[in-house]
């Protein structure tokens, strides 16, 4: 079969929200299947582990719909939760060879106004979290993002369970988007790295300050932030907070332009207003969503522009072991 770049997202709030209903998740896993062994920032996994941070933002049975569908259950694969289905602050995925954990990003939920217009609101408890970014002491060095670091206090129990009583040959693998990420990231310098093979984050936020993030080898966490993601500029460097890992860039059509952004969102939000004044009902979902800094924040696009990477890796390898 031959393998298709992605399109890349509409940006409107339904092309952008996460998760997607009707996206590929792991299609053609069973062609690029997960390497456990690999490093961190190998092309497969990059792809793979954008594809698990995209869907872990659906509920238990969207997400278990979309886990069936794909190659993995043929692969060895198995699902289960970080905590419960219901919560779902997190997913397992893991066979005999590899224990991948998955931690969910900032929740957006949709809310509806006497069945005439749609809105959309962080979830209150997320927000919070995401928030309360005064740093707080971390139990070896170093201090941390206070928010972050209670929402970790909470799923740490599990996560020690979890990863105690894995299956002998099991590499653990951590990572998360956005605030998954986060979570991600103090998972591993909690776990260290003599558990913990390798973590990948996308859009993550930052973390600690530089002697927390000396915990952290730096070969051994890829960071990918996505053009002008605005949430890996925060929390600011002024109070001392630093990125650990290696950064991979992603582009997606060139800079940003501010002005050409406002112009067509401007149009587009104002046909939305002429169909809400004809029809007497809006949906958010179809309303444009072209804030450079947080549109480039979607799960979605790190998800599409891996896969595309991938192939393009895989090409290039391709034509050079047939010269």
């Amino acid at each position: 079969m031959l393998l298709e770049p992605r399109p890349l997202p509409p940006e409107t709030v339904d092309g952008l929200r996460p998760p997607r209903a009707g996206f590929p998740y792991f299609a053609h896993a069973d062609q690029y299947a997960f390497e456990p062994t690999a490093p961190a920032g190998s092309p497969v996994n990059a792809w793979w582990l954008a594809d698990a941070s995209f869907l872990v933002y659906g509920d238990s049975t969207f997400i278990d719909h979309a886990f069936n569908a794909s190659p993995l259950p043929l692969q060895g694969f198995s699902l289960a939760w970080l905590g419960s289905s219901e919560l779902n602050r997190g997913m397992i995925l893991s066979n005999p060879s590899a224990l991948v954990i998955v931690f969910r990003g900032t929740r957006l939920q949709v809310r509806n106004l006497f069945d005439v217009a749609e809105f959309v609101l962080i979830n209150q408890n997320d927000l919070w979290t995401d928030t309360k970014f005064f740093p707080a002491a971390w139990p070896t060095d170093g201090k941390v993002h206070s928010g972050f670091l209670e929402a970790f206090s909470e799923i740490s129990p599990i996560l020690d369970r979890v990863v105690t009583n894995r299956t002998p040959g099991q590499r653990v693998w951590l990572t998360g988007h956005s605030l998954g990420g986060a979570l991600a990231t103090l998972a591993a310098a909690h776990l260290g790295f003599e558990q913990v093979h390798a973590a990948t984050t996308y859009g993550a936020p930052r973390v600690g300050d530089s002697a927390f993030i000396r915990s952290i080898p730096e070969a051994r966490l890829a960071r990918y932030v996505h053009r002008d993601d605005w949430v890996a500029t925060v929390p600011p460097t002024i109070l001392g907070y630093a990125h650990p890992g290696v950064l991979h860039s992603l582009k997606s059509g060139g800079n940003r332009d501010l002005w050409n952004d406002l112009r067509t969102g401007t149009e587009e939000l104002a046909a939305a207003l002429v169909t809400l004044a004809r029809e007497g009902k809006s949906r958010v979902g179809a309303l444009p969503f072209k804030i450079s800094g947080l549109a480039d924040h979607a799960a979605i696009y790190y998800a599409t522009l891996l896969w595309n990477r991938l192939l393009e890796s895989s090409s290039r390898k391709l034509k050079s072991e047939t010269r």
